[in-house]
């Protein structure tokens, strides 16, 4: 079974649970604040325009992206997690920003070129085969002179041991789903293959579920702090990357 489906399996099973899991406990919690900072940072300037969002989850990143005026497109492989983020989008009160949910791939995204101003795809790419394909298919559907946001996560980080048995395993740290650690070095090239410029790049440190019992919050904040940007950004074991897609 191709990898991608599996995963669709996976998120729909999940759905339900998954913000549950993931952002309640202090470390998630302490994630899921930085990740929303970044994105307020990265993308202040997305504003009145249309952005497609690939892997939306429930919607974390969607909500405010609509706060900002912009005009949600989703996309999801999970036909659980589609339905999971139409009804937060609805508890919102926000569904009048979203113009469609769209049940596909983000390696065939059934859109036409440049139909977009901006496209976003976070906590994905470690669970694609083929990252620099997806990339590649973001860029496609962004109009020249915008950008497009997504992270990674880095195989060269403070996390090299626990990267190296994921990538040994194909697999999460206690899930049974696909993932991947990417090297910095492949991703750069990928980004260039897709056309795209590297405008900004942002470390995070977050805490891994399976790491949640080891109690690392406090030094987590430490490294988070210090890997935003500079040089100890690229120890960091998540990249978020925004690129801009030349003018033509």
């Amino acid at each position: 079974m191709p990898q991608e489906i599996a995963n669709a399996g996976f998120y729909t099973d999940d759905a339900s649970a998954y913000d549950e899991q993931r952002w309640t406990s202090p470390g998630g919690a302490y994630t899921n604040e930085k990740q929303l900072r970044i994105l307020a940072d990265l993308c202040h300037d997305w504003t009145g325009g249309t952005t497609v969002e690939i892997g939306p989850g429930t919607g974390r990143f969607t909500i405010p992206l609509t706060g900002q005026g912009n005009r949600m497109t989703l996309v999801d492989i999970a036909p659980g997690m589609l339905e999971q983020v139409r009804k937060n989008i609805e508890a919102a009160g926000v569904q009048g920003a979203i113009d469609q949910y769209v049940e596909g791939s983000i390696y065939e995204l059934p859109f036409e070129d440049g139909e977009f101003d901006h496209a976003i795809s976070l906590n994905v790419f470690n669970h694609l085969e083929d990252a620099a394909k997806a990339l590649s298919e973001m860029a496609r559907v962004i109009k020249p002179g915008q950008t497009l946001l997504f992270n990674y996560a880095n195989l060269r980080s403070y996390y090299w041991p626990m990267a190296r048995r994921i990538n040994a395993r194909s697999k999460a740290v206690g899930q049974d789903v696909y993932s991947t650690w990417e090297r910095p070095g492949a991703m750069k090239q990928a980004i260039r293959d897709a056309g795209l410029e590297l405008v900004q790049r942002a470390g995070h440190v977050h805490v891994p579920r399976g790491m949640e019992k080891l109690h690392l919050l406090p030094l987590v904040r430490v490294l988070d702090a210090v890997s935003r940007s500079g040089p100890l950004s690229g120890l960091a074991p998540v990249h978020f990357c925004l690129c801009r897609k030349p003018a033509a």
